[in-house]
């Protein structure tokens, strides 16, 4: 039903009488007669009616602006699948100190996007959906109680002690994007808002091989354990810098940030397809 809903909109029309006099009246037809006499209202309200005799012709066409203001050649409802990878330092809870490092690790979302115009003129649009997010994680640490300064210029493996985390999330985004008509075929779609993100299922690995340390779990935090690796509800901040080429190929990048939880951040890189 969606993909069918997607497939019919269209973008949007007027009605267009041409009159015997030279005169061309634009907007909506909302009455005609068998013996040919219509009325239209134009797009500032004003109603005209003219006879058969008075008209030469009628036709429809595109609207090409509303109020002096440019209309996006775009249909209101834009439906869309994307998918790409995601860069990601992960906030790791309260394992993290000083002589922590994290790494930056990859990961993948793929999902569909629903987009809906704001405006008569097709250049703000309202954008949510549905994405699937794997995401992973990983810092290093030094285990300053299996390290000898006297001995050692710098820490072995030995002394290393990692964490290692993934986690998959269902994420809802709460979005706003403008259409920027660069050329004929190309827009530029730059976009913000936030985003509900809803925890799945996850997995974190703690190794400290000085103290023969080894450990799995949920990073969900579960058991009111005070020193949880992932949030199961967050709230992101997203920023996106997009490109769609011929209306339907998507392209774009994207960074993300989870101010509420620790310092999740990261970046993403996105190709789609628009219906």
């Amino acid at each position: 039903m969606v993909f069918g809903v997607a497939t019919l909109a269209t973008a949007q029309m007027q009605d267009v009488v041409y009159l015997n006099n030279g005169s061309i009246i634009k907007g909506k037809i909302i009455e005609k007669t068998p013996a040919g006499a219509v009325k239209i209202e134009t797009m500032c309200g004003s109603v005209f009616a003219y006879s058969g005799e008075q008209i030469q012709s009628m036709t429809t066409e595109k609207m090409t602006s509303i109020y002096g203001k440019k209309i996006v050649d775009l249909p209101k409802h834009i439906f869309g699948i994307r998918g790409g990878a995601l860069f990601s330092k992960v906030s790791l809870g309260s394992f993290l100190d000083d002589a922590s490092k994290k790494h930056l690790k990859t990961g993948f979302h793929i999902g569909g996007i629903y987009e809906v115009s704001l405006q008569n003129t097709n250049r703000w649009y309202f954008q949510t959906g549905l994405d699937f997010q794997y995401i992973r994680g990983k810092h290093t640490t030094v285990d300053e109680l299996g390290f000898d300064d006297f001995w050692d210029d710098e820490p072995s493996d030995d002394n290393t002690i990692l964490t290692k985390t993934k986690a998959m999330y269902i994420e809802i985004p709460a979005m706003f994007t403008c259409k920027v008509e660069l050329g004929k075929n190309l827009l530029l779609c730059p976009a913000f808002g936030l985003a509900y993100n809803l925890g799945l299922t996850g997995k974190y690995t703690y190794e400290a091989p000085s103290e023969g340390e080894y450990e799995t779990g949920n990073p969900f935090n579960e058991d009111g354990d005070y020193n949880p690796l992932f949030g199961r509800h967050c709230v992101s901040f997203k920023a996106a810098l997009n490109f769609v080429i011929k209306r339907h190929c998507f392209i774009g990048c994207g960074v993300f940030a989870h101010p509420l939880f620790g310092d999740h951040w990261g970046l993403s890189a996105t190709v789609g397809y628009n219906f």
